[in-house]
């Protein structure tokens, strides 16, 4: 033991690795309630032009005084989740070989009908919807 790490009053001797993750949660826990919450201005040296660079975090407040509108019939929460399942849903069809991708891309994207993609094919309509159902329990899988 070779680094001291100060908790209240009390200094507790700890290893180099723990007294080094201690300090980078310590500098990630600044970051997180000051940093992230704090614009800053900076300055360009050449042209002493100041600019306002804004906080990273944001608030619903500031974004409807900037003219969003969160008032609608979908709650922010329900936009969240949307967009996480739509992002799930892209990862889980790269996982499909491209004969898959193709059905889904022509049956959901190009909103082809079940006969149109069998003629197409040239395969029955009633293979082309047991090929999506296989295609859509291995989606299912995903979620």
């Amino acid at each position: 033991m070779c680094e001291e790490i100060k908790i209240g009053k009390i200094s507790v001797p700890v290893s180099k690795e723990i007294y080094k993750e201690y300090y980078k949660m310590k500098r990630r826990e600044r970051y997180l309630e000051e940093d992230i919450k704090v614009g800053s201005s900076v300055v360009d040296q050449e042209t002493s032009k100041v600019t306002y660079k804004p906080s990273k975090e944001d608030s619903i407040e500031r974004l409807m005084d900037k003219g969003r509108d969160f008032q609608n019939e979908e709650s922010l929460e329900d936009l969240v989740v949307e967009k996480a399942m739509f992002l799930i849903l892209q990862e889980a069809i790269k996982e499909l070989n491209r004969q898959e991708q193709k059905l889904i891309n022509d049956l959901f994207y190009k909103e082809m009908a079940i006969r149109e993609v069998a003629k197409k094919e040239d395969i029955s309509h009633v293979a082309v919807m047991k090929r999506r159902d296989k295609i859509l329990d291995k989606l299912r899988k995903f979620f």
